[in-house]
């Protein structure tokens, strides 16, 4: 009985004191009914037990401290980034400005030959002396009837101080660079303004188109009436074998300053309309540079 209440105890699921005192008193109740001549029953020993784990319990006063609870780690969570809109800034409106007004290209420094003699002579070669200038400035030469009179212009080195070069024809087919050393151009035609170029010998004899305004630059047209009048003029490089003469009858230059001099006879293919007629030279140096321009008005006047 007693070994039974131990077994007992053992499987308890209450605590160690209270399964003991339960046992014992079961036990002892079995043994007063043996008599006073039974033996001492030995006093147990507490065995260890498994016994739950006990909880202590304390109380609180006021003004402790709080116990802190455990709070809980957020667990972050994949935030979606979004990007912020782009600002679109517009322009405020303003005052319209007006625009800066643009350089003007600075042109080619002329830098070729200078025109020392410019005007006609008598077919002779006799000179004539100008009748007076115009309001720019330019001197007058009078004809009676528009040909069988000479055209002559005269020059020398510039400020390149190259010689003058003498090249009277450089057409060129569909290439407008092609253009003579001694350019000349007239406001009015020559005889029948013909467009065909160097067109001087017969039966097909033809004149020189206008250029108006005074043109020089790389145009077919421009250059083909360049290279027509040019090519009908001669090169008298000394003096003594000039296509003009003083009044003495000695072959001279205009200007005795003049290194080269180019004349042309102007016929009847190459008559020019009565009234006043504005013809512009200028020269190119052997390197192709040209330089300043020279005027003078032929003023036909009726036979």
């Amino acid at each position: 009985m007693r070994n039974a209440g131990w077994r007992w105890r053992a499987k308890a699921d209450l605590g160690a004191v209270v399964v003991f005192a339960i046992l014992w008193t079961g036990c002892g109740g079995g043994g007063g009914g043996g008599g006073g001549g039974a033996a001492d029953t030995p006093t147990p020993r507490p065995t260890a037990t498994n016994a739950p784990p006990t909880f202590t319990w304390t109380p609180r006063t006021p003004g402790d401290p709080p116990t802190p609870v455990p709070t809980e780690t957020p667990i972050p969570t994949a935030t979606e980034v979004v990007q912020p809109p782009t600002a679109t800034f517009s322009p405020e409106p303003t005052d319209s400005v007006p625009p800066e007004p643009t350089e003007t290209p600075t042109p080619t420094p002329l830098i070729g030959p200078v025109v020392t003699g410019f005007g006609t002579a008598d077919s002779s070669g006799t000179f004539n002396q100008p009748i007076g200038t115009d309001q720019q400035g330019r001197s007058i030469f009078s004809r009676v009837g528009g040909d069988e009179f000479i055209i002559y212009v005269e020059g020398r080195p510039g400020v390149s101080r190259l010689p003058v070069a003498t090249n009277l024809l450089s057409t060129q087919v569909n290439n407008p660079v092609g253009q003579p050393d001694l350019q000349v151009v007239s406001n009015n035609a020559f005889g029948n303004g013909s467009p065909a170029v160097c067109d001087r010998s017969f039966p097909n004899v033809g004149g020189v188109p206008a250029v108006e305004p005074p043109d020089f630059s790389f145009v077919q047209s421009v250059s083909n009436a360049l290279n027509d009048i040019s090519c009908r003029f001669r090169v008298y490089s000394e003096a003594d074998f000039a296509c003009t003469q003083d009044s003495s009858g000695a072959f001279v230059f205009a200007n005795g300053g003049s290194t080269v001099q180019f004349c042309m006879l102007v016929n009847d293919a190459l008559t020019l309309p009565t009234g006043d007629t504005v013809l512009t030279v200028r020269l190119r140096d052997t390197a192709g540079r040209a330089g300043p321009t020279a005027q003078i008005v032929v003023r036909v006047r009726g036979q």
